[in-house]
C-alpha cells in the first residue's frame, strides 16, 4: 500500500504525533510527508489508523 497526503492537509501534525514511523513534517516546504514509499505489511494497520485519525481526512491509502 502507498500513503498519500492530499493538498488540503492543514499540517496539524497529528499524524506525526501518533504515527512517527510513517510521517514527517518538512518545515522548509511546509508539508507533511510519508516516510515510506511503500507501507510495510507490519505497518498497514497503523497506516489505516492514520487515515482514520487525520483531522481533515487528507491521508489516503491506495494499493500499489
Amino acid at each position: 500500500m502507498i500513503l498519500t497526503i492530499k493538498d488540503f492537509c492543514i499540517r496539524c501534525q497529528i499524524c506525526v504525533s501518533l504515527y512517527p514511523d510513517l510521517f514527517e513534517y518538512d518545515l522548509e516546504r511546509d508539508v507533511m510527508l510519508p516516510k515510506v514509499d511503500e507501507v510495510p505489511e507490519s505497518m498497514v494497520e497503523a497506516a489505516r489508523g492514520a487515515a482514520r485519525d487525520c483531522a481533515v481526512t487528507a491521508i489516503f491509502l491506495k494499493k500499489s
